[in-house]
């Protein structure tokens, strides 16, 4: 389908979400929702062409600051930083569902958002089934991510070593670019850089060891939603071959992999 309605300018919105802060793009069309959510590197600006498009088809869209990230709260008044993990994600994105008026949407996540999905769909802490019935994920869509990463216990101290000597936006400058395809302009290039780079240090490092830890793959199989997988075909920090294997694990998955697209697909390769 091709966009067929006039573009409504996205709002940034904040709302009070179990206790924290939640910034989001806001496109309310009274469609179904589609929530974006975004990777570890990266704040809800990395999911701007498919907010505009899904909006002019007609959807409702909320492109999410995960707590931590962006304009979403990253500390208490008292300077503590606010409680990171996956089921803290999931949950915030659930609860905001739920107070933007939906009983459901579809989540689309790069990277650590697919992970937040993934533990939507299979964590039993995690509401299966909203008001009115139906599970609060209408469909998922996993673009470049993993079931559980291999070497994980090599690539997760990374970080924290490098910014020992170094800032974030150095460490941003340094490591962005490998999540796009080589000739990504460098607008896009600078935008990505900037997202990471004005993170607020500790909940980034929290967000990265609890996104490259899990492992999903015991628990994938029982998955009843209809599920897209989506990989970049030059994604060397998810490799397809990840992709591959969570789209075996799931009953109804689909796979598909977009050709000259690296880690930030989104970006990479919009259309």
């Amino acid at each position: 389908p091709r966009p067929r309605t006039p573009n409504p300018k996205p709002m940034l919105q904040k709302r009070t979400i179990r206790g924290i802060n939640i910034a989001f793009e806001w496109i309310d069309n009274s469609g179904e929702l589609i929530v974006f959510l975004h990777g570890v590197g990266a704040d809800r600006t990395s999911w701007v062409p498919q907010v505009s498009y899904f909006s002019q088809l007609g959807y409702s869209v909320a492109a999410i600051d995960m707590r931590g990230s962006g304009q979403s709260q990253s500390r208490f008044e008292d300077g503590l930083a606010v409680p990171i993990s996956i089921s803290d994600f999931a949950a915030d994105v659930h609860e905001l569902i739920l107070d933007l008026g939906f009983e459901r949407a579809h989540w689309v996540g790069n990277s650590m958002g697919g992970v937040i999905i993934m533990e939507a769909l299979s964590s039993p802490a995690f509401p299966r089934r909203g008001p009115g019935g139906g599970s609060p994920i209408a469909k998922a869509i996993l673009c470049n991510t993993f079931a559980k990463y291999p070497d994980s216990h090599l690539i997760l101290p990374r970080p924290a070593q490098a910014l020992k000597t170094k800032s974030l936006a150095e460490f941003a400058a340094e490591r962005i670019s490998f999540a796009h395809r080589p000739d990504i302009s460098p607008e896009i290039l600078n935008a990505s850089i900037r997202a990471m780079a004005t993170k607020d240090v500790e909940t980034y490092l929290l967000s990265w060891r609890e996104t490259w830890s899990q492992d999903y793959r015991d628990i994938l199989p029982s998955v009843d939603r209809k599920v897209l997988v989506i990989t970049g075909s030059l994604d060397k920090i998810t490799p397809p071959a990840l992709g591959v294997e969570i789209a075996q694990l799931i009953p109804n998955a689909k796979y598909h992999e977009i050709e000259n697209a690296s880690h930030l697909s989104n970006l990479d390769q919009p259309e």
